[in-house]
Order: C-alpha cells, then sequence, then structure tokens
C-alpha cells in the first residue's frame, strides 16, 4: 500500500447511486469513506420504511465544486475548516422524506480526511446516534484503513448549549504508521452531526482541531 494517498483506491465499494465521476488527485481514502457514510446512512433510515419505496423515491445531488460543499456543509453547521482540508466531494439527498447531506475534505498532501455528515435525523435519544455512527464504520472497516487503537481519550465541548464528547484516538495501521482519529456527534442545524477526522500523525494539529471544534455553532 503506497503512502502516496490516505487509502489505497477500490471503487467497487462506491455505490453506483451517489457516484459522480472522482475529482483527478482525489485519493481512495475520501472516495471509500463517501461510499461507507452514504451505505450506513440509507441503512439507517431504510430501518424506519420500505426499500423498494425508498430507492424509488431517492433524490441525488452530488457536486465537487468548492463552493457547492461548502454550502452543503453550511446547511448541516456553521464550522471554521482548518486550510490544511480541501474540499473533495459534496452530496444531498433525498430519501424517505429525509436529508442526507455530507462534506468531504482532504487533508492537502492526501495524509487525511475530514467528513461531516448529518442524516436529517433529531438526537432524541432514541437511537443511540454516536453508536450507530460507531457500529457502522466498524462493520465498513474491512474497506478503510484499520487501526490498531493505542491510546483514546474523550474530549467534552459544548455546542449549541449541548454537552457534546468527542473520541481523540491514536493508532497505527498495518504497515505500523501511525494515525489520530477524532469522531463525534453533535447537534447541527438539520439534527444530529457526525464528524470524522482520520490524519497521518505527522500532519495532525491537535490545537487545530480543538479549535475546529469550538468553531461550531
Amino acid at each position: 500500500m503506497s503512502d502516496d494517498n490516505f487509502y489505497a483506491d477500490d471503487d467497487q465499494f462506491k455505490p453506483e447511486e451517489f457516484s459522480a465521476p472522482p475529482k483527478k488527485g482525489m485519493s481512495g481514502g475520501v472516495k471509500v469513506i463517501i461510499a461507507i457514510l452514504v451505505l450506513g446512512g440509507v441503512g439507517l433510515l431504510l430501518c424506519c420504511g420500505g426499500v423498494f419505496y425508498a430507492f424509488r423515491n431517492v433524490k441525488a445531488k452530488v457536486t465537487e465544486n468548492k463552493k457547492e460543499i461548502i454550502e452543503i456543509q453550511n446547511e448541516m453547521t456553521t464550522i471554521t475548516i482548518p486550510d490544511s482540508f480541501v474540499p473533495q466531494f459534496g452530496m444531498s439527498v433525498n430519501v424517505i422524506g429525509k436529508h442526507i447531506l455530507m462534506a468531504a475534505y482532504e487533508e492537502k498532501e492526501k495524509q487525511g480526511a475530514l467528513v461531516l455528515m448529518s442524516f436529517g435525523i433529531p438526537n432524541d435519544g432514541m437511537v443511540d446516534m454516536n453508536k450507530e455512527f460507531r457500529n457502522n464504520l466498524k462493520q465498513q472497516n474491512q474497506n478503510q484503513r484499520e487501526l490498531e487503537i493505542t491510546k483514546q481519550e474523550q474530549k467534552e465541548f459544548t455546542i449549541n448549549g449541548e454537552k457534546v464528547e468527542f473520541t481523540f484516538a491514536e493508532g497505527k495501521d498495518k504497515s505500523g504508521k501511525e494515525f489520530h482519529q477524532i469522531m463525534g456527534v453533535f447537534p447541527g442545524k438539520t439534527g444530529a452531526t457526525f464528524l470524522f477526522i482520520q490524519i497521518a500523525s505527522d500532519k495532525y494539529n491537535e490545537e487545530e482541531i480543538v479549535e475546529m471544534i469550538k468553531s461550531i455553532k
């Protein structure tokens, strides 16, 4: 596996319904994360509705336009993304009355990814959104860079008046390369919103990430 890209390319996991021609230079890691989260998001919604009805009524928009990606991001939340992450992909999907939004960024040297996503579902306690998100990543782990977590801690932030915990973890991939991983669920403009970051340790700036989370409104 080359270290030039965050993950190795594997287009077979990219769902056809939501696909768009990949932007030249986009690493396989961003595309795989997009596939994982789209499939997980639709799967979570389908538990509450019919499969055939849902897919017959899917309306999807995908974009690689920087301005449009930021507009999608702003629909979910107001957040200051560090300059070290470059907009790569945006998605807006309407399915069974829910609005799935995603904005994906890639570290400028292709050594990490940052994804924001909302399923348009309120975090009312009926579904453990953080658990659903973690389980989805775990189930799809064979399609992404798997880390052996060596250190993990919870950091608490206040976002929109709510106490929110984010998991800050460190780990190594199969080649021994070190990564940092941050993930959490917070109250966004359209409901529960996920933040997922995985970045090579030599590109990781914790102060920058903490300030980004603090900027969420």
